[in-house]
């Protein structure tokens, strides 16, 4: 079973639990399930109040043990018991005491919490170990940190050292150069979706395949067409005559550099199978055209920590020569700030996207609505904000520096300004989102569950 927290909590996390040293500390980490892993909710760190000593270091007082479970049940979580060995530093396990005693506590645990997830870590300063009690008994519970791999503990396993074979670090040997053989390594590991394959996505998804990048889920049921061409990255004029699928072009485009990538192309955004790919890649890159694609992988980014760079392109012609033209790059890194968080999502607009294609087109034949999917597109423009995105893509998978989660071009005075966005903690879409997995049933979106 995997673990997944934000770096920022499980840095917090470990720091807390080993702040008791040399006396051991602990916590309980609430967990939600995602799609057959779990996922860090939130934690409590034990203080002095809480804990006792025993013969073996010290113990949870009874009386809170049973008010955080029932705390926790009333929440609907798993729980996750944490512990140190504050004198264990590069390789830590769990004790004689703690293996004989635990099968009995899960028993306990999950009995209280209705059979609701279980598992327990140990930490030491540079290290740690986990077992996980499922309906088939114990398994390995492994940790994983979601964010930007420069805010990843050094100790950490997603920190490993990779090596590169003779050939990649000849074919790749300019990028070694620059973001060295663990930067390169990194890329290679990186499971990327890419959500809307026209002007920027296909860019995103050619420069992605470039810099050596070989999982891809890839996502569009569009077809080319001939006024793509002036804009849409590896099209010919053939892909449009024949009508060639979006995602077709895409991946025709990663093969010729990344012959053994591993590509998965599910169709449209609203599908089962396309949200459950989505949950558990590294990065999502949103490259959609509208504020109801933009809701749903935010809510899903917030609801199963997956990191969320969202594209924005606009070119308005306001007549008499004024012409506007720019965009802006968003990274949502949870636990935010997201793009409801910094104003940059519409709801109403959300909602007319979202709402039935037949009744949005009677809206928009009696004027309660905009056809907005018909938007003017430079492919000049489409580039520059492509690569503000790759640069902090490639911030966020090799560490080279710490991501800048706002920015925004401006055309006309040439001008790249950084925003300051802040976690709004009444946000309505991230924060009753974070980190709910299954719970928060991103499905509901799937027109195919809504056709069955």
């Amino acid at each position: 079973m995997e673990l997944i927290a934000t770096t920022r909590d499980l840095a917090d996390l470990h720091r807390d639990v080993l702040a008791r040293s040399p006396a051991e500390g602990g916590a309980f980490v609430a967990v939600e399930p995602s799609y057959g892993r779990l996922l860090a909710h939130s934690f409590r760190i034990f203080g002095d109040e809480d804990l006792e000593p025993d013969s073996y270091g010290v113990d949870l007082k009874e009386d809170r043990k049973v008010a955080l479970l029932a705390e926790i049940k009333r929440s609907g979580h798993g729980v996750v018991d944490v512990h140190s060995h504050p004198f264990s530093v590069a390789r830590v396990g769990f004790s004689a005491f703690d293996l004989a005693e635990l099968p009995d506590y899960a028993r306990y645990v999950r009995l209280k919490l209705g059979n609701k997830p279980f598992g327990s870590l140990v930490f030491g300063k540079k290290s740690y170990a986990g077992l996980y009690w499922g309906a088939d008994g114990p398994e390995a519970l492994t940790l994983k940190a979601s964010g930007e791999f420069a805010s990843i503990p050094s100790w950490f396993p997603n920190r490993a050292r990779t090596r590169l074979s003779a050939s990649e670090r000849a074919l790749y040997d300019r990028q070694v150069l620059a973001l060295g053989i663990q930067g390169q390594a990194r890329l290679a590991k990186l499971q990327v979706a890419v959500v809307g394959l026209g002007g920027t996505g296909s860019q995103i998804v050619q420069q992605l395949s470039h810099l050596g990048v070989r999982s891809f889920v890839l996502l569009d049921d569009d077809v080319v067409e001939p006024s793509n061409l002036p804009r849409l990255a590896g099209a010919s004029r053939a892909d449009a005559r024949v009508r060639r699928l979006k995602d077709q072009v895409a991946q025709r485009m990663v093969r010729r550099l990344q012959p053994a990538a591993t590509i998965e192309c599910p169709g449209t955004l609203r599908r089962t199978r396309s949200l459950e790919l989505l949950a558990k890649v590294d990065l999502v890159v949103g490259c959609v055209d509208n504020d109801g694609a933009r809701l749903i992988l935010s809510e899903l980014a917030a609801a199963h920590l997956v990191p969320y760079v969202d594209l924005g392109v606009s070119v308005e012609n306001a007549g008499r020569g004024q012409l506007g033209m720019g965009g802006r790059v968003a990274f949502y890194l949870p636990p935010g700030p997201c793009l409801a968080c910094a104003d940059e999502l519409d709801f109403a607009e959300a909602a007319e996207d979202l709402e039935a294609e037949g009744l949005r087109q009677i809206r928009i034949q009696r004027g309660y609505a905009s056809d907005r999917r018909v938007e003017a597109a430079v492919m000049p423009i489409n580039t520059v904000i492509v690569g503000l995105a790759m640069g902090e893509i490639l911030a966020f998978a090799t560490g080279v520096r710490p991501v800048v989660p706002f920015q925004r071009y401006d055309f006309q005075l040439q001008r790249v300004i950084r925003g300051a966005a802040h976690r709004n903690d009444q946000c309505p879409l991230c924060i009753p989102s974070l980190g709910m997995g299954d719970r928060q049933q991103i499905a509901r979106y799937a027109l195919d569950d809504a056709a069955s």
